[in-house]
């Protein structure tokens, strides 16, 4: 019975919707598309922090997978998420200052764009829960150093908030960075009725058993 059980679990599991949902450093993140191929793994969040028809907004976070081999950095995750056509990145100084990144969100029907070239801050953490802060009073580790010389760790996420040099936004924006944690996936309505079924079909079992001894 105990078996039973079992298998029907990890049955739920394996027909349950192709789903954001991502299980990452003892969380689950909301991760929106994943690129590249490999057995080391980081999970980039950003947030734009934007302006909105004049008005400035706090925006939510987005994050985005990328997989690789053998050493990567900053900028090979950067470049791979653009000519996989998931972000749209624009960079200076050959390729080691961030310029701009852009992201058409088709569930929101929004396209974030940085309004200020330039201004970002980029950092790493292993901490899912780790808080956003400023350089120096921070828990994330920030990249103090260009997107081609910044090595990418296995199992970090990769932060870039975008900040304000010239203009402002709404009170704490520039300060605020979190990792768009979500709920596990939800099993598909067949597999709880397979379920349901199944343990409906070994109970008439058992039944069936002692009313024959």
């Amino acid at each position: 019975m105990r078996k039973f059980l079992v298998l029907l679990f990890f049955l739920m599991l394996s027909v349950t919707a192709q789903a954001d949902p991502y299980y990452f450093n003892g969380v689950w993140v909301d991760v929106e598309a994943w690129c590249g191929t490999g057995a080391n793994e980081s999970i980039l969040v950003v947030d734009w922090n934007r302006l909105d028809n004049g008005e400035a907004t706090i925006s939510e976070s987005h994050a985005f997978g990328y997989r690789w081999d053998g050493a990567a950095y900053e900028s090979d995750m950067l470049n791979a998420l653009n000519d996989a056509g998931i972000l749209a990145v624009t960079t200076s100084y050959g390729g080691a200052f961030l310029d701009n990144i852009g992201y058409d969100d088709v569930d929101d029907n929004e396209v974030h764009m940085h309004i200020e070239e330039g201004s970002w801050n980029l950092a790493s953490t292993s901490d899912p829960y780790a808080e956003w802060g400023t350089w120096g009073n921070s828990e994330w580790d920030f990249n103090t150093s260009g997107l081609t010389s910044e090595l990418l760790a296995n199992g970090q996420f990769e932060g870039i908030n975008a900040i304000m040099w010239f203009g402002s936004l709404p009170p704490y924006a520039d300060d605020q960075l979190d990792i768009p944690l979500t709920a596990p996936p939800v099993p598909l309505p067949g597999a709880v009725l397979l379920l349901g079924s199944g343990l409906f079909r070994m109970m008439a079992l058992r039944k069936k058993s002692k009313v024959k001894k």
